[in-house]
């Protein structure tokens, strides 16, 4: 009997988590679950380490720390970001908010929502996909269930995660705003932080659209486009 109570509080301590992520996601169920909607929480880079950083999925984690984003708060304490500086009045480029706004995730953010997230860790993972605890607490759950193998791809689920941020996402700081600017080309930009799952299969077809997709006002694809079309109409 001892054994069987022993157990019974083993398994409520083991469901416990798993309640009380379904009661706190927001999105978990319909009807007026939507209505009292609250907003997300941040969770930070190395929470997001925890699972993104496989043989599996590709390693994304180490992609992102390879790229200029992951660097991107310690940038603003170089000479050039300081010369930068001198020209729009900001002595300090690591402490002014008109360039912490870009250079370091959720800035100007409630701290309730963002208390994980450190400045120095630069642009993280959700600048680009948003707040992920609804997506740590769905794979959580997910994951509490049997058969589970987090070796294979999840689908997942709406109002989850952004999958595939745009080039709207990015022009919130490529844009000339910046006194560092160089014209924004996304499928250039892209191609540079670009981390795809290789267990997802895709198409030549898709592969091609990876490689070519942009925007239509990017500087430097339409000005090819017209040239293209200027040619192709001498013909």
């Amino acid at each position: 009997m001892k054994f069987l109570s022993r157990l019974a509080i083993a398994g409520g301590a083991l469901l416990l988590p798993v309640l009380l992520a379904s009661v706190a996601d927001p999105l978990a169920s319909g009807g007026n679950a939507q209505k009292k909607k609250q907003p997300s929480k941040y969770v930070s880079a190395k929470l997001c380490k925890n699972c993104h950083n496989r043989k599996d999925n590709g390693h994304p984690y180490d992609t992102w720390a390879g790229t200029p984003h992951a660097s991107a708060y310690k940038i603003l304490a170089s000479d050039k970001a300081k010369e930068f500086g001198k020209k729009v009045g900001i002595a300090n480029p690591q402490k002014s908010g008109k360039c912490l706004e870009c250079h370091v995730t959720a800035y100007g953010i409630a701290k309730k929502l963002a208390k994980k997230i450190k400045p120095k860790d630069g642009v993280q993972c959700e600048t680009c996909h948003g707040p992920g605890d609804v997506h740590v607490k769905r794979r959580m759950m997910a994951a509490a269930k049997s058969g589970f193998d987090p070796a294979e791809r999840q689908k997942l689920t709406e109002g989850e995660i952004i999958t595939k941020p745009t080039a709207s996402t990015c022009l919130k700081c490529h844009n000339d705003k910046s006194p560092g600017y160089k014209p924004f080309c996304f499928k250039e930009f892209m191609a540079k932080i670009r981390h795809l799952d290789p267990r997802k299969k895709r198409s030549k077809a898709d592969m091609k659209q990876l490689v070519e997709a942009c925007y239509s006002k990017c500087p430097k694809c339409s000005k090819k486009n017209g040239e293209a079309k200027e040619a192709a109409k001498k013909k």
